[in-house]
């Protein structure tokens, strides 16, 4: 739904502000064309993140200095003490 309004409400502001202002198609165009970059870069950021190929998430498993996780457990490349 977020992509969607991302994508259509630039253009509808766009079409408002033309009526508003009577500049014919100028700002329904800037509108239309905004919004469709900004949902596409969305998209692409989401497709990424669903590919694994974006920046890495929030982890609640992160080490720490000692090698071990959140819960104490040795990461697989850690020695036991």
């Amino acid at each position: 739904m977020t992509i969607s309004l991302e994508m259509s409400l630039p253009g509808v502001l766009g079409v408002w502000l033309d009526r508003h202002w009577g500049t014919g198609v100028l700002f329904t165009i800037l509108g239309v064309v905004f919004g469709f970059s900004l949902g596409m870069l969305h998209l692409v950021k989401l497709a990424k993140s669903a590919s694994g190929e974006g920046p890495p998430r929030k982890d609640s498993s992160r080490k720490d200095s000692s090698g071990r996780d959140s819960s104490g457990r040795e990461g697989p490349n850690q020695e036991s003490d």
